[in-house]
């Protein structure tokens, strides 16, 4: 493989992973943004304060971390499946750079 074609292909490989780490920020995300939906369904407020202070209480803190807890260990398997492969592709960039000495900078990965 020449430089050029080594190159290209650290593009399409670092264009996966951040693939690959979009799809896990994502799980990550709609499991919290449930964890959140589930604690104000099962924790329904009596009384609203004003604009500026919160509703949200240390015991709704307490039932959010549980049911984001009780959502992570059922997508367990999924989040370690995800997290492997972003470690398997990020290792791979990594030699395929030291065997061709690229030292471009590795673009940053920023959620979409």
């Amino acid at each position: 493989m020449s430089h050029p074609e080594a190159c290209t292909a650290l593009t399409r490989m670092e264009a996966r992973l951040r693939e690959t780490r979009h799809n896990l920020f994502e799980l990550e995300r709609s499991l919290r943004d449930r964890g959140e939906e589930e604690t104000i369904r099962s924790r329904p407020k009596m009384r609203r304060y004003n604009r500026r202070m919160s509703n949200w209480t240390g015991k709704d803190e307490e039932a959010y971390l549980q049911v984001l807890d009780r959502l992570t260990d059922s997508a367990a398997a999924d989040l370690d499946r995800l997290r492997r492969k972003v470690e398997r592709q990020d290792m791979a960039i990594e030699a395929l750079r030291r065997k061709y000495r690229v030292n471009v900078e590795r673009p940053t990965f920023a959620p979409l």
